[in-house]
């Protein structure tokens, strides 16, 4: 469900190409029916590129990544404290789980458990 900005949309900021990679993550958001757009940074810092992609959202939830390591961040959280870290060796239910929770983080419903 890749769209543009011209729509609320949860912002992806990749280094490199790394989407496929995070593609349980992306379906997850999916599932919950909001939509994302993908920019690639050239920037390594995952944990500020997902701040950044926070405050580039409409909806205030972004998510950084390469090919090793997901951030989830909201907007009014500090830089420094990201709400999700994960890492690609984590099983695919957990990559799943996150795109699901970063989505229902717009949504304002609880989150699903993680099972690592």
């Amino acid at each position: 469900m890749e769209s543009n900005l011209t729509a609320p949309a949860i912002v992806i900021c990749t280094v490199g190409d790394c989407t496929s990679r995070w593609n349980d993550v992306l379906l997850g958001i999916e599932e919950e029916g909001i939509p994302f757009v993908i920019r690639e940074t050239h920037s390594t810092d995952i944990i500020h590129n997902a701040w950044l992609a926070a405050c580039q959202s409409p909806l205030l939830v972004g998510i950084g990544c390469d090919q090793e390591k997901l951030v989830v961040h909201y907007k009014n959280l500090p830089t420094s404290a990201p709400l999700f870290t994960l890492m690609y060796q984590q099983n695919s239910h957990d990559r799943r789980s996150i795109g699901n929770n970063a989505a229902r983080l717009v949504k304002g419903i609880p989150f699903r458990e993680c099972h690592s």
